[in-house]
């Protein structure tokens, strides 16, 4: 799962590269919108579908990742295939499909394009196997998405960190960043 613009800016080649290096098929899926819908999700766990893959990989940001996350989760519980369903704390049973995701939340978010919502959905088997930061794949990126996705991740330090929430081992993380 990635979204277009990591791939007209052939960021996501970085990985593709490396799978096709060690011989290992893929296909890629990328309608994904910035702010990922339902439909997004529903195309995208019939692409998994119908390319018979055994796992997924998110590349990009939380679009990509969220995206990925909830077709992984309806993957292994078909039950949740409206996706409406897996709103708030979904009680699925399976984990979901292996892969790569957002390693530090088991939240993700879907825009409900109908009812002219978003939706939070938290589950704690959308975790992924293995996550792997890269701050170098930025470094291909235009300027202005670079300087967002750097007020993206203040925000995010600065939320965590006036939440009341926070404690002392949080607020350390938030801080340094």
């Amino acid at each position: 799962c990635s979204d277009p613009d990591l791939i007209k800016f052939q960021v996501s080649t970085k990985v593709t590269d490396l799978l096709d290096q060690a011989g290992l098929s893929y296909e890629i899926y990328s309608n994904i919108k910035a702010n990922p819908t339902i439909e997004n999700v529903q195309t995208g766990v019939a692409a998994f579908k119908k390319s018979g893959a055994d796992y997924i990989i998110a590349i990009g940001g939380g679009s990509s990742m969220d995206t990925a996350k909830a077709i992984g989760i309806i993957i292994a519980n078909p039950e949740f295939e409206d996706v409406r369903s897996l709103e708030g704390v979904a009680p699925t049973r399976k984990p979901c499909v292996p892969g790569t995701a957002a390693e530090v939340t088991i939240n993700y978010v879907i825009t409900d394009v109908e009812r002219k919502r978003k939706f939070v959905c938290v589950d704690p088997h959308d975790m992924p196997i293995i996550a792997v930061v890269d701050p170098e794949m930025m470094s291909s990126m235009p300027k202005g998405l670079t300087a967002s996705t750097g007020m993206d991740a203040l925000t995010h330090a600065i939320e965590g960190y006036t939440t009341k929430a926070a404690w002392e081992m949080t607020d350390m993380f938030h801080l340094k960043a």
